[in-house]
């Protein structure tokens, strides 16, 4: 195709088209992210640095299909530290879902954090466009 103005046609109609479909939000859904609500002296928030082995950033929130998901997260050190504790969670994420993760520490000052899904809650605006019910607590 030696046409400019056509090949340029084409590539914005495929643009579109990839735009259109397969978007994150197309299908239910759940979130996972740290709970950053007030915490008591031996509990975190857990940042989430990698679902099912994929690396995310420490501020990312892209939602995840529902189903067993394998969740790194980060644990900050003594707040005089900056070395965090890494570790993984095991998460069933159900449709329409938010998870938020915290980790406690097992005797006060021995560093060692155990993640856990400290609540949960449906997503309203996911229930609305999926017609899905959850049984988040």
């Amino acid at each position: 195709m030696d046409n400019p103005r056509a090949l340029l046609t084409l590539a914005a109609i495929a643009l579109l088209q990839a735009c259109a479909s397969g978007g994150m939000y197309d299908q239910p859904y759940a979130l996972i992210q740290p709970d950053q609500r007030s915490a008591t002296q031996d509990t975190r928030a857990a940042f989430v640095l990698a679902i099912d082995g994929a690396n995310r950033g420490i501020t990312d929130n892209d939602p995840v299909p529902p189903g067993v998901r394998t969740v790194k997260v980060s644990v900050p050190g003594e707040r005089a530290m900056a070395q965090s504790i890494y570790k993984t969670i095991e998460i069933d994420a159900k449709a329409c879902t938010r998870y938020y993760l915290s980790a406690k520490e097992g005797v006060r000052g021995s560093g060692d954090w155990t993640p856990f899904v400290s609540f949960t809650e449906p997503i309203g605006e996911c229930q609305k466009k999926f017609g899905s019910t959850s049984s988040a607590k």
